[in-house]
Order: C-alpha cells, then structure tokens, then sequence
C-alpha cells in the first residue's frame, strides 16, 4: 500500500474512533468523585461547607455568593479543570450534559494528539492505525472520557509533552521545542499532579544524551519560564501535599477495608497487575491470581527483550521503543511507592496510570510493527503472538460497552432536581447543605431557590406556591457526601 492510502486508511482510523467516541457515549451516571468535581466547579468544598450547615437556611443566592473564580481557585482540589467547569457552567447552564461533553471535548482532542505522537513515533504507516485503535479501546479511554473529572485532560496534555518530548529528542534540538515541551509539562501538572511521573523521564531522557552540553542560557530560559509560572500558581492554589492530606481525609472516610492488607506482598501484587494491564497485557483482569499476575507481567517483559535483542535493528528505533517502555513502566513504580508510603491502596485505581498509558500502547504497536516486518517470523508465530497480545482488550472493551453500567451511586437528587425544573419547585427541604449544594449546582443559573437543613430526617421534600409538600426522596449518606 503507498504512502497517500495508508494516509487515508489513519486519516479514516482516526475519524472513526473520534465519531465513536461520541456515539457511545452513555446516558450518565454519577460516580464517586464527579459530584465533589461538579460542587468544588462552584466554589463549594469541605473548606467552606459548615457556614451553610450553620445558617440552616439558605437560599441559591447565598450558595451563588461563593460561586467565583477566586474561590474556585484557591478551593478547587488539584486541577485547573475545577476552574474550566466553572466558567462552562456559567457560558451554557448547569447540566450534566455541559459537563460529559467537555470531557468528551478532551478526549476528542486526545486522539488528534495521539495520532500526531504515532506519527512522530511509529511513522505513516498501516500500524498507526493500529495504535490508534489499541488506544481507543484500552479500558481506561472511554471510561475517563465520559466522566466528569480532570483526568481526560490531564492525558491531552501529556501526549502534547510526549510530542514535543519525541520532536526535540529525535528531530530537533530547538529552542521552540524545548519551550514548548516545558510548557506543556507545565499544563499537565495543573491538570493532575500525577503527569508527573511521565514528565519526570523527560529531563533524564534529556540529560542522558546531551548531558552537560544542555545547559544553556537559551535553555535554562526557556524551562524558567514555566517553573515560574508554576510557582505563581502554587503561589495561590493548593500545593500537591495539601492535596494528599485532603485525599486522605477522604480515604479514610470511607466504610470499606480496601487499605487493612497494604504491604510489601499485596503492594507487588497490584505491581504486577499494573505492568500487565498498563501494557494491553489484560489477564488479570480475567483471573486475578498470582500465577496469572507473573505470568502477564513476564510476557511485557519478554516483548520488550525480544524487541531490543531480535526484532528493532535501527539504533534510533531502539531508542524509541526503550523509552516508551520506560514511559510506560515508570508510573508503575510510581504509584506502588506512593500506595506503599501513604498506606492507600486506591491509588491502584487504573484512571491513576492513564497518563502513561499512550506510550504503553505505542511500545505495543512499535513491537507489533517489528515483528509483523520481520522476514524470517514465520506467519503463525506473527499471528499467534499479536492474537496473545491483543484479542483479550478487544474482548474487555466489546464486553464493556455491551454490559449496561451499574449507578454507582444512589443519587436521588438528579430526581429532586428534575421534579423541581418540571413543576417549578422554588423552595425545598434537606437532610445536609451538601445536598442542597449538589442540587443548586444542577439548577440552571440564578434558579431562585430556597434550602431549610433538617438533619433529623434523611429524605427531602419539595414545596409548592402553597407550602405543601408535593414530592420526598430519600438523600441516603452515601459517597456523594463523604468527601464533605
């Protein structure tokens, strides 16, 4: 095939996982972390709640006083996201929609990004195509792209730094380059914290070829500006450690026993589980047992020798495909110390290594791309080895997308906040304030609405013109509240 189809072919690939993307997406539910994303958006979080819980009553307009850029800002956890939120919000209303689609809107953006990264990695060739499709299906893409937190966008701006990563690396050692990868590092940390175990190979990767020849006045410039810009922002905003400690409040918080056998043995276990699954390597998923853990961690290992020592015979192209390796591997490493020193094993949590996971899938289609070009690998082998590799995403990702998901949260106030757009409702009672700051964050803007706390009963009512009660819901003290 010459070169103007297989362009056509990716060109096709691309638009078709990016017109899927919309047309698969769910009608939504809500899960644990997106209402405090959605309340944080508008200017309420566990720092200012209790002066809503001291009033007893309040009204939309005392709920809206806090609903600013300044508090958002300085009150909205670990991401600029909280702050993007707020002013879409306030451009085209309070709904679910709004939200969903923004971060579809990043993942959009995501697969244009990445195709350019397959281009600047694998070239145009038939297996970028297959890198864009083992990205769209991978289980952690679609499930963040229809969430509404900032982990979309935090993968948008990493594979914008891998491009200028690649591009200065590999092509040209340039002023602008270097500029605009720190920049874009710079926006993958105000978009999540953990970008930065990929944007921590960058300067060794860096420093490992040109060593001391990279410092530069010119360069030393073009990575202050930045670190400066950062150190504004943190200047302002919550650094990364008080973004811990508040995560830990929230851990602890929770009713479950997920942390009671954290240790060396559990810890190396979910390692293992993370190599694997990180690497499109999925069996674990399928049965979660020790053998199944060494043995799927063992075939990303055996990949990566067998590329280095048999498959890649380019200099340059073993180059690219060590450091997608260690790309990939590094957040592994990362997260188990971090789940090891903070005693927290949610941090295993997929969505946590989504940021590494465009370089896993390019160091799985560059081993692909090499082994299908082999002359002396026999076809059944080629077949047998990419079927190993590839056919259990393919099975995860039809599976998922055919199973209707379960409400991971009984949240009867999006029914609360239906019946009061429907009938009108302008006054209602609550069992807590977070509840009523859930409710007027789904309301459209400036609703006029009146909140009584009645912390005696867990339902809420809804009043009429005449003061009587025309619905109640059961508000159950769930994870919609725990952060809170």
């Amino acid at each position: 095939m010459n070169t103007g189809k297989v362009k056509k072919v990716n060109l096709f690939v691309l638009l078709a996982c990016m017109v899927l993307t919309v047309a698969l997406c769910p009608k939504k539910q809500l899960y644990f972390d997106e209402p405090f994303q959605i309340m944080c958006s508008h200017g309420v979080t566990l720092r200012n709640v209790q002066q809503f819980t001291d009033m007893g009553t309040f009204t939309s307009a005392d709920l809206n006083k806090v609903n600013t850029f300044r508090t958002v800002f300085k009150l909205g956890g670990d991401s600029i996201h909280y702050v993007l939120l707020h002013y879409l919000n306030q451009a085209f209303g309070n709904d679910l929609n709004v939200d969903v689609y923004f971060s579809v809107f990043w993942a959009l953006l995501c697969l244009l990004a990445f195709y350019v990264l397959c281009r600047k990695v694998i070239g145009d060739n038939i297996y970028t195509s297959v890198a864009l499709i083992l990205f769209f299906t991978d289980i952690m893409f679609l499930s963040q792209a229809y969430s509404i937190r900032h982990y979309i966008m935090g993968l948008f701006m990493t594979i914008m730094s891998g491009i200028y990563f690649f591009r200065y690396l590999f092509e040209e050692k340039s002023l602008k380059n270097l500029q605009w990868l720190s920049i874009w590092c710079a926006l993958g940390i105000i978009s999540h914290y953990f970008t930065i175990y990929v944007i921590l190979v960058y300067p060794v990767a860096i420093l490992a070829k040109e060593k001391m020849k990279f410092f530069t006045w010119r360069n030393i410039t073009a990575l202050a500006i930045p670190i400066v810009l950062l150190l504004v922002y943190f200047l302002f905003h919550q650094n990364p450690l008080q973004t811990t400690d508040r995560y830990q409040h929230y851990v602890e918080s929770q009713h479950i026993k997920i942390n009671n056998n954290i240790g060396f043995r559990p810890a190396a276990s979910q390692f293992l589980r993370s190599v694997a699954v990180n690497f499109q390597v999925y069996y674990p998923l399928f049965k979660n047992k020790g053998a199944v853990l060494a043995g799927s961690a063992l075939i990303v290992l055996l990949v990566y020798l067998a590329g280095i020592w048999k498959l890649v015979a380019d200099k340059e192209n073993r180059k690219r495909f060590s450091l997608l390796f260690v790309l990939g591997i590094f957040s592994c490493f990362f997260i188990t110390a971090m789940a090891v020193a903070t005693r927290n094993n949610m941090l295993f949590s997929y969505r946590y290594f989504l940021f590494s996971m465009p370089f896993c899938v390019l160091f799985i289609a560059l081993f692909i791309r090499q082994l299908c070009t082999h002359e002396r690998i026999n076809l059944a082998v080629r077949i047998a080895v990419v079927t190993l590799l590839v056919a259990p995403g393919f099975y995860k990702f039809m599976a998922t997308h055919r199973r209707q998901r379960d409400n991971g949260l009984e949240c009867n106030q999006l029914s609360a906040v239906r019946e009061i757009k429907n009938k009108d409702i302008h006054k209602m009672q609550v069992p807590r304030a977070v509840d009523a700051v859930f409710i007027n964050s789904l309301l459209p803007v400036n609703y006029n609405m009146t909140y009584i706390l009645n912390t005696a009963s867990d339902s809420a009512a809804l009043y009429d013109q005449e003061e009587h009660v025309t619905e109640k819901f059961r508000f159950p003290d769930n994870g919609l509240v725990v952060m809170f």
